[in-house]
């Protein structure tokens, strides 16, 4: 009976282990079948863009903005599955690579309008300043940056440069790309503008590292301050010479400096010229 009763057990667990196999087999052919249909649906015409958009461009050709894009929406998943349709429409992937390769474009959205047409939106980065290469000298090679001093392209030759120009830090090749002094740029820039609101006549900045700084003046001289005490402070003292006489910010005048130091807090040195 003992004998009867394991080959009944044996039998059971053998069928058990027949229906479980045939249930997982029908759960993989079912799974197949919907992937199958989803990839058949996904590839039809009727889903997939046909019609892409670009707007707010001026200077990027919108060719090749378009060329990167049909790139971008061509590549598949598990190598059978598209993606050029709205549902497995990669936007961060091809606002990356848009941002990355034009770095004249400062923002990039892409935008869904029905079943088969996308809108590639983009702004592109205003010429605000300058950055220059090699000596602070009228030998130079510039290159465009925004108002966060993000350097995008190179500029033409410049007898007279309208933009402010900047010198330093950067010793890449191509400097396309990076950022002139990072979070303090803003900062420099409108220390920039005071000085020529208060008429010193700024011709350029050179940042010596990091925290100390040189602004040329048109006369030859220059400024010299750091940011280890604030601009504001800098100044003031800085008010404080032409108010009291010491320095006068006419065009004349501005030739006959030769330097103002502003690093050691209320203590000003300066010189001048002896002869022009």
């Amino acid at each position: 009976m003992a004998y009867q009763r394991s080959n009944i057990g044996a039998s059971l667990n053998k069928k058990r282990k027949v229906g479980l196999v045939k249930k997982i087999g029908a759960y993989f052919i079912f799974i197949l079948f919907f992937i199958s249909l989803a990839v058949l649906g996904l590839t039809k015409d009727q889903v997939r863009i046909k019609n892409i958009v670009v707007t707010g461009n001026s200077s990027v050709s919108t060719e090749n903005i378009l060329k990167l894009v049909e790139v971008e929406i061509s590549k598949v998943y598990l190598w059978i599955i598209p993606t050029d349709n709205i549902i497995l429409l990669r936007e961060a992937e091809i606002e990356n690579e848009i941002l990355n390769t034009f770095k004249k474009i400062g923002t990039v959205n892409v935008y869904v309008h029905g079943i088969d047409k996308i809108e590639i939106a983009v702004t592109e980065r205003e010429s605000k300043n300058l950055w220059c290469k090699g000596a602070t000298a009228d030998i130079k090679v510039c290159y465009y940056m925004d108002s966060n001093g993000f350097i995008f392209e190179e500029a033409p030759n410049f007898s007279e440069s309208a933009f402010p120009e900047y010198f330093g830090l950067i010793k890449d090749q191509n400097p396309v790309g990076q950022l002139y002094l990072k979070d303090n740029f803003k900062n420099i820039s409108s220390l920039y503008i005071t000085f020529k609101k208060m008429s010193f006549s700024p011709k350029y900045f050179n940042a010596v590292d990091e925290h100390e700084y040189e602004v040329y003046l048109v006369g030859g001289g220059k400024i010299i301050l750091n940011d280890k005490r604030s601009f504001v402070s800098s100044l003031v003292n800085l008010q404080a010479l032409v108010d009291n006489g010491y320095i006068k910010n006419d065009i004349e005048s501005l030739k006959k400096i030769k330097y103002i130091d502003l690093r050691f807090g209320n203590k000003v040195n300066f010189e001048l010229k002896t002869s022009l």
